[in-house]
């Protein structure tokens, strides 16, 4: 099978462990690409993170980011498209959400909001400068949201899943409701997913999902693995992925993402 487009996540697969992209996983970027294949980044992580992962492993242009709600051409900072969660489901969802002691990440409208709860967990437990740099930080995100005129586009929670509202979520119509880990949650727009994203990817860069590879390691990348022709597992992936994957490469700790790149290229 030839492949001519891979796309990465970046949580534990592209970084290591330390949320690095090694030397070795550099090295592969840019053979892959020489070779002529596109190598894409495929996260759940918002256009203000994801951009400098972009340049520091030079991959190409367009971006899948906040779990495939978006995406995005980092050079010019354009959205080529955004899937939104409806208005008549978000404010609900931000309400069983928030006063939780859950730490929430809210994406709405091309920014990053928290509440004073969740800023204080993140600066102990998600060391980003990026991400610290964009949050806006308001006392009712709710409220923010509805006074800027800001869309929903997904919410990102840690903590305790006793406290999850899944539950309450699940019944809600419009959304889907996945995971990047065992202690978090993820809310996107009803058929929102890395697949769907990785398809438009996949058609602006004129290559068949058959030609396509996906790596990853957690429940938000399965669509993204089962839309391609290559499905690609890390070593440190849960069992699911494991089971969606004709591949499985060292975990993160063990150069498999340089292992996955280079083994397209075979």
């Amino acid at each position: 099978m030839m492949i001519k487009l891979i796309s990465l996540d970046l949580d534990g697969t592209l970084l290591d462990p330390a949320g690095q992209i090694t030397p070795a996983a550099k090295e592969a970027i840019a053979r892959a690409k020489a070779a002529g294949i596109r190598v894409v980044i495929n996260t759940g992580r918002p256009a203000q993170e994801a951009f400098g992962y972009v340049r520091e492993g030079n991959t190409d242009t367009l971006v899948s980011i906040l779990g495939g709600a978006a995406v995005v051409d980092s050079v010019s900072g354009q959205v080529l498209r955004r899937w939104d969660i409806p208005a008549s489901a978000a404010r609900r969802t931000l309400e069983l959400c928030l006063n939780r002691k859950i730490a929430l990440m809210i994406f709405a409208g091309g920014q990053i909001v928290t509440d004073p709860h969740s800023k204080g967990v993140f600066l102990q437990t998600y060391p980003s400068p990026a991400f610290h740099e964009h949050a806006i930080v308001a006392e009712d995100p709710a409220a923010y949201l509805e006074e800027h005129r800001l869309l929903l586009t997904k919410i990102h929670g840690e903590g305790d899943p006793k406290t999850f509202p899944l539950e309450e979520l699940s019944a809600l119509e419009g959304l889907t409701l996945t995971s990047s880990g065992p202690r978090d949650f993820e809310v996107v727009g009803c058929g929102v997913d890395k697949g769907r994203a990785l398809a438009l990817i996949a058609t602006l860069y004129g290559i068949p999902l058959e030609q396509c590879a996906a790596v990853g390691d957690s429940g938000n990348d399965l669509e993204a693995l089962r839309a391609v022709g290559m499905p690609i597992a890390m070593g440190n992936a849960s069992q699911a992925v494991k089971d969606a994957a004709l591949r499985v490469v060292s975990s993160n700790r063990e150069e498999g993402a340089a292992q996955a790149v280079l083994s397209c290229l075979e």
